[in-house]
């Protein structure tokens, strides 16, 4: 008995550890492409993404679109930027994520939305769409929602409500 438990105990912790794996493994790509872009680290940018990530954005013209190389050959090899990055938040499961983060300009701000597929033990950006907003806005996020499966609608997902807060009760005197 004393030996299944033990057994059962490395099971759990070498999946607790899988799972911390990956979320550093995440947070490390998604560093790898803003310190990168940042610090001038060209390779270090472009091992961030696969190699044929697609990006996308809305501009004047419509919807734009560039490869990881073209966006590369926008960096200034060990050049430091005038910005700061930060990782809003990401979320996985299994061999897929996704994770938005926010690049701070002196006049602007880029929002990034990334999504990474685990490849060959490896997470990798495969698209990313971003907008540039003004400084002074922030992400709009549907955090307090949780998706779940609506069971009349025959397996499509549906936003749940949040919870309804409860008014307190008053005593009037009655």
């Amino acid at each position: 008995m004393r030996n299944i438990l033990l057994i059962l105990g490395l099971v759990l912790s070498l999946q607790m550890a899988n799972a911390q794996s990956d979320e550093e493994l995440i947070t490390q790509t998604v560093n790898d492409y803003l310190e990168g872009g940042t610090n001038g680290e060209v390779e270090r940018f472009k091992k961030a993404f696969l190699s044929d990530a697609i990006q996308k954005s809305v501009g004047k013209t419509g919807v734009t679109g560039m490869t990881v190389e073209s966006l590369a050959s926008k960096i200034k090899p060990n050049q430091k930027m005038e910005r700061t990055t930060k990782i809003v938040s990401w979320s996985y499961a299994g061999t897929a994520a996704t994770a938005v983060t926010e690049t701070e300009y002196p006049t602007s701000k880029i929002i990034d939305l990334l999504n990474l597929l685990k490849v060959n033990n490896e997470w990798k950006i495969v698209s990313r769409v971003y907008s540039r907003i003004e400084k002074e806005e922030s992400v709009t996020s549907s955090s307090p929602m949780v998706a779940k499966v609506d069971p009349k609608a025959k397996g499509k997902t549906a936003a749940a409500t949040p919870p309804v807060k409860k008014k307190p009760v008053v005593n009037d005197g009655w």
